[in-house]
């Protein structure tokens, strides 16, 4: 069944738009699960989308060093769009986005007493949330045409 999947999307990618600080929670994630399991079963979702992180890391790292507005810029108002090959990297994806999410509620009670702390990590939760239902419905209507989000 895995296999018919991706078949349905074979040869059609989906346009995936993200605002930078969201891919970069995505990349951390997926980066740190790679590691965790080793090079050689690193995440293919993570290995397709490498060179945009690589690129994004950098920016923002020089950015970082020089000028806080831009780097605000960059992390809060920029997009990042990234293609998905098939069904196993959407699925890759929001499997990835769960775990991010559930670690930003633990984070949320670990920090109780932190009002800044806490609406920042609810703000990232709420965002992360409502990304998750829209790739999902983009998930399910992957045979119709090219979806943006």
């Amino acid at each position: 069944m895995k296999k018919n999947s991706n078949k349905a999307m074979a040869g059609k990618l989906i346009n995936l738009r993200f605002v930078v600080w969201q891919f970069v929670r995505i990349m951390v994630q997926l980066e740190n699960s790679s590691r965790a399991r080793g090079q050689k079963n690193a995440s293919t979702l993570y290995s397709y989308w490498r060179p945009a992180w690589q690129e994004i890391d950098n920016r923002l790292t020089e950015t970082g060093k020089s000028d806080a507005n831009a780097f605000s810029d960059l992390m809060m108002e920029q997009e990042v769009v990234l293609d998905c090959r098939n069904k196993t990297d959407l699925n890759e994806l929001f499997r990835t986005l769960e775990n991010v999410i559930n670690q930003l509620k633990a984070e949320i009670k670990a920090a109780s007493g932190n009002a800044r702390v806490i609406t920042d990590l609810k703000f990232e939760r709420t965002e992360l949330e409502t990304l998750l239902r829209r790739l999902r419905k983009i998930g399910k209507s992957e045979n119709k045409n090219t979806k943006k989000i």
